[in-house]
């Protein structure tokens, strides 16, 4: 009972910081939003190599006139002038796309959040928990089922392949459950890629890591939120996603692999891949990969898997500010878009011990922005987005009214501080207004 007031005080707090920005932005539209400082920001990024090039979408609310910022070229050696057209690695910017799609069928009477996942794909109906997951496979039944919303805000119990090397992590491993559609990233031992549902078939019959409800943990939920979206609907993920939102939002560059490679930006990796540590200097990602985004992958990763533009994402991005609406057609009915730009949290849970989560995304609870000597920064309450892990960003703040999409390409994300350095930029363009 306590956890469940703190919840509900936090939310509160939440929407009293929020709420007076809402209503000044519903009584006038803000000045236009500038870019210098966002500008400034890729521009440096380039200049010290740590990338080739970026691009960066802004958008506000209404009519879908997004301003594209652009620096630099598609790769470091050989590369040609970035665009808003070409295409990237959006990774786990895949899981709030994976996710609004999950909501247009709670919309359509389909699923409700807290409908067990079972009703849809009967193999979770007895899911079982690591008794100590640091040590072994042994379980015990699980204390409650795993539900929809238990797959949009990661806190289903399931787990990721890349989070550790635990006995869960080796027998995702071994049996193909991987964080991706990418073959050429697989490590000796590992099992083949499967199909959506038969990785949902191997992840029924392994033991969460946590009971589900109980806590944040990143994880394969949003594939399996695509593997339920499959089984749902009869059709492949893919279809599912082009009948939805790609074919309605006209993203007709978004998919699961590049239809024109050539048009693909260059990723770099920043570690030593056998020993993990830092680099001064980056390697090109796609040898490893091999022909990872250039053919139809077998796994249709739902949770990582996704390539996209800017222009074509600055789209969805759009719908999503726009509170499910995209130039003059509803995609999401605005109840529901409310409702996936709320905390979907079980009660008591929390991300990173402060912050709430919407459908596939972080959700901010608490207004952090600050005016220090070097200017603005933070961000407001109900700020709604995600970012993958190859840096690109995803943000939509309907207080200071802006949805942002930022396109480059370095792995792993923590070489460089990217999503605090464009919050900090984000906050002096926004808040200088």
């Amino acid at each position: 009972m306590l956890m469940t007031d703190r919840r509900a005080m936090l939310a509160g707090l939440a929407a009293a910081a929020a709420s007076p920005a809402l209503a000044q932005r519903s009584a006038a539209k803000a000045a236009p939003l500038r870019q210098e400082a966002v500008q400034s920001l890729i521009d440096s990024y380039v200049a010290q190599k740590r990338v080739p090039g970026a691009v960066v979408a802004l958008m506000e609310p209404g009519a879908h006139r997004p301003r594209f910022l652009t620096a630099g070229t598609t790769a470091f050696e050989g590369g040609k002038a970035i665009n808003p057209d070409t295409l990237f690695r959006v990774y786990s910017m895949s899981k709030p796309i994976t996710a609004w799609a999950v909501m247009q069928r709670v919309a359509m009477g389909e699923l409700s959040l807290d409908q067990p996942l079972a009703e849809v794909m009967p193999e979770f109906q007895s899911m079982q928990v690591a008794v100590d997951p640091a040590k072994g496979l042994d379980a015990r039944a699980a204390a409650r089922p795993i539900t929809v919303r238990h797959l949009l805000t990661h806190t289903a119990g399931f787990s990721y392949a890349i989070s550790g090397n635990g006995p869960i992590e080796r027998e995702y491993k071994r049996l193909g459950i991987q964080p991706g559609s990418v073959t050429g990233f697989l490590q000796p031992g590992d099992g083949p890629l499967p199909d959506l549902q038969a990785m949902a078939g191997f992840l029924a019959g392994v033991p969460l890591a946590l009971d589900p409800g109980t806590a944040w943990k990143y994880s394969v939920s949003l594939d399996v939120a695509g593997a339920m979206l499959e089984r749902l609907t009869g059709q492949s993920f893919d279809r599912v996603l082009e009948t939805q939102l790609f074919g309605p939002l006209g993203m007709g560059s978004t998919g699961f692999w590049a239809r024109d490679a050539s048009r693909l930006a260059a990723n770099y990796l920043w570690i030593d891949q056998k020993t993990g540590k830092p680099t001064d200097t980056p390697t090109p990602v796609m040898p490893v990969e091999k022909d990872g985004f250039t053919t139809r992958p077998r796994l249709l990763s739902g949770g990582g898997g996704l390539v996209s533009s800017a222009r074509d994402y600055a789209r969805f991005a759009q719908m999503v500010l726009n509170g499910g609406e995209f130039s003059g057609r509803r995609i999401v009915p605005a109840g529901t878009a409310e409702l996936a730009l709320s905390n979907l949290m079980p009660p008591g849970v929390y991300f990173q011990e402060r912050d709430g989560f919407g459908a596939g995304g972080r959700l901010t609870l608490f207004d952090t922005r600050e005016r220090g000597p070097a200017g603005p920064s933070g961000r407001p309450a109900m700020s709604y987005g995600w970012g993958g892990a190859a840096g690109t960003l995803f943000v939509v703040d309907r207080v200071r009214q802006f949805a942002m999409v930022a396109m480059l390409q370095f792995m792993p994300t923590g070489r460089f501080p990217f999503e605090p350095d464009m919050t900090t930029a984000l906050a002096r363009d926004a808040d200088g207004r």
